[in-house]
């Protein structure tokens, strides 16, 4: 068969001369190569769950802050605040407005004068007195501190106009003048109005971070 007679049926073409083998190095290098790209990836994959399972302690940790001065804020009023109104009004839980507050101050004075003005030093003024102490001692989140501030504000001003009012009462020798009292009377009602408010706000902003 001629060499015509070969191309014609297809038969593959001379092999030309081999080029050079690759050398145990450059096996090596490959192989390194193709480890290295692996190890980067799975490194960047690491990261990244690590990464999110930081984010999710850090979120749950900044959670918790706000939760435990809910908690304590909460805690505070239901002991302190809501006693003492509790022991001021002798257990009338409906005190909802300034006028409701304003109307039984005055009526109890009245019927009571003095020994009403005994009963609000020994037994109500120590809880609102340790309303203000018991705020003053919360630690909250940076960005609350405004708004625990505003509350032990209110707080004060509410320990100051009750004690304003007891002493009074108190030092009444005989009956009880509405109209003498008036400036009293208004304080405290303030202080009680702005303590709810000052309650209210710091609530929201809690449950805006928790929820």
């Amino acid at each position: 068969m001629s060499d015509d007679d070969d191309l014609r049926l297809g038969g593959a073409p001379p092999l030309g001369p081999a080029g050079p083998s690759p050398s145990l190095e450059d096996e090596e290098r490959a192989m390194r190569s193709g480890k290295g790209g692996l190890i980067a990836m799975l490194g960047a994959i690491v990261l990244l769950i690590v990464g999110g399972i930081l984010a999710f302690v850090l979120s749950e940790g900044d959670t918790e802050a706000y939760e435990t001065l809910g908690r304590n804020v909460n805690g505070i009023k239901s002991e302190h605040f809501d006693g003492f109104w509790h022991c001021v009004f002798q257990g009338r839980e409906d005190i909802g407005t300034n006028s409701d507050l304003t109307r039984e101050l005055n009526e109890r004075a009245t019927t009571g004068r003095s020994r009403y003005g005994a009963y609000l030093q020994r037994d109500c003024m120590p809880k609102v007195s340790e309303l203000e102490t018991r705020l003053r001692a919360l630690i909250p989140p940076e960005d609350m501190v405004a708004l625990t501030n505003d509350l032990i504000a209110a707080a004060e001003q509410l320990k100051n106009a009750a004690g304003d009012f007891v002493g009074h009462v108190n030092g009444l020798e005989g009956a009880y003048d509405e109209d003498a009292a008036t400036d009293q009377v208004r304080a405290v009602s303030r202080g009680w109005f702005d303590y709810k408010n000052a309650h209210n706000a710091i609530n929201t902003a809690i449950r805006d971070h928790i929820e």
